[in-house]
């Protein structure tokens, strides 16, 4: 009987405890899930009472490739128009949509309807669920393999400001942190000016800066969206040459960087153009500096380069020779032209290189193309110097020769910037590496 005394005991204060530990669970709108469905609703509907919508510098793979502007328009509980600075596309439509007979028409699209929606992984979860150009653009692996431009679509909301003007986000791939800021008016006319500033900076260089008792050099890649900087600090007891690139993002007015240059405890954050587009001033307003324009702009123009032995010097002809090996013994192998075209032409929307290649062996001489997004810049009171940087592959033909063309990328970034000088009794000129230190500089013939 006492041991059956004791067993009731303990059941007895068991039950009590547990109808004390449930009686201080959180119940109703306090219980966890209701709270996150309620926080989910009280985001998308600050989403949707903007009636401009929200602006969003989108940052992809860790601000190597700059910000991109975007628009977005949140005109339901799952519908967003998306807009962005760069992307716009032909499409056809109908004259009159309540009458198929009517015929259709082309215009300019630059908005794209997309889905979005909610979910819980860690944390309340913002993710773009539908292919939208001006977004996914920069997360589609088709555009560098495997990553493309390693952007987001998929956002973790941190907070909201308390005057919800301002949703802070975070990018579930890159981890970066961006901001859904929201629009006061129309952002079609803001989104026209980023595009009218990049037209007017692209492969621009800048006169010196000073900074931090530094003179900085500024040439601006116009499409990768970066500056490329250059100056000088003591290291050591030694005295060491700093070249970077930097990114940033257009504004109405000019350019801001993604994160400040700081020499010597002073901070260069950005600048504004002139309306003349032949100055800008920096964002503290303390220095203007002139914009300079070099001899071949090779964001719009375009130029045929030759490697063949009469056409290069050795190293050049060279390393085109190993990358034709290396093509040769590829898993798809092909013999490539000594040439390539460097620059824009045609219906390309960004600066590139192209090389020409033809099937091992070749019963029909068929060629193929393989293009590489690249950029082009000035370099400031050097009329014919021209600096390259890389982007990004175009599509996914690079994979095919992704090998030999990163062997050709390799060498002309190292060899770059270059200077394009004409050749006595020829029509063609010499392009020749100004970054190379040996007494035979790094050259090939072109044709521009």
């Amino acid at each position: 009987m006492r041991y059956n005394h004791y067993i009731w005991s303990l059941a007895l204060a068991l039950g009590l405890g547990a109808c004390s530990q449930y009686e201080e669970m959180p119940s109703g709108s306090n219980y966890a899930s209701t709270a996150m469905t309620q926080e989910e609703k009280d985001v998308s509907n600050i989403l949707r009472s903007s009636q401009h919508g929200w602006s969003l510098v989108l940052i992809p793979d860790e601000g190597n490739h700059g910000g991109i502007n975007l628009s977005m328009k949140f005109t339901s509980d799952k519908d967003v128009v998306v807009a962005s600075e760069e992307y716009g596309e032909m499409v056809t439509v109908p004259n009159d949509p309540k009458n198929p007979g009517a015929g259709t028409k082309q215009i300019y699209q630059t908005e794209f309807t997309s889905n979005y929606h909610f979910s819980h992984n860690s944390g309340l979860r913002l993710t773009f669920d539908t292919f939208s150009r001006p977004l996914h653009y920069y997360s589609n692996p088709n555009w560098g393999l495997p990553n493309g431009y390693n952007g987001d679509f998929e956002f973790i909301v941190e907070k909201v400001s308390e005057d919800k003007n301002v949703i802070y986000l975070k990018g579930c791939r890159t981890g970066n942190k961006m901001q859904l800021t929201r629009l006061k008016a129309n952002y079609a006319t803001y989104l026209s000016k980023t595009q009218e500033i990049k037209g007017a900076l692209k492969g621009k260089a800048l006169s010196p800066l000073q900074l931090g008792g530094k003179e900085v050099s500024i040439s601006i890649f116009g499409y990768a969206r970066q500056l490329w900087v250059r100056y000088t600090k003591a290291e050591d007891k030694t005295t060491k040459a700093v070249k970077e690139n930097i990114p940033f993002y257009y504004t109405d007015k000019g350019i801001k960087l993604i994160t400040p240059l700081e020499i010597g405890g002073q901070k260069f954050e950005g600048f504004e153009l002139s309306e003349d587009k032949r100055t800008v001033k920096t964002l503290d307003g303390k220095q203007t500096l002139t914009v300079f324009s070099g001899t071949y702009d090779l964001t719009e123009g375009s130029l045929r380069a030759s490697f063949e032995e009469d056409k290069s010097n050795s190293e050049a002809h060279e390393m085109f020779k190993t990358l034709v090996e290396i093509q040769k013994q590829d898993s798809y192998p092909a013999l490539f032209w000594f040439m390539a075209d460097m620059g824009r032409w045609g219906r390309s929307r960004l600066p590139q290189v192209t090389l020409y290649a033809y099937p091992d062996p070749n019963p029909n001489n068929k060629t193929f193309y393989r293009t590489y997004y690249l950029d082009y810049t000035s370099v400031y009171g050097q009329p014919n110097q021209v600096h390259i940087t890389r982007i990004i592959q175009d599509g996914d033909g690079y994979f095919y020769s992704r090998r030999a063309i990163e062997w050709y990328l390799e060498n002309i970034l190292y060899y770059s910037p270059f200077s394009i000088d004409p050749i006595p009794n020829k029509t063609v000129k010499k392009m020749s590496s100004v970054a190379d230190p040996t007494n035979e500089p790094f050259y090939f013939e072109v044709d521009i």
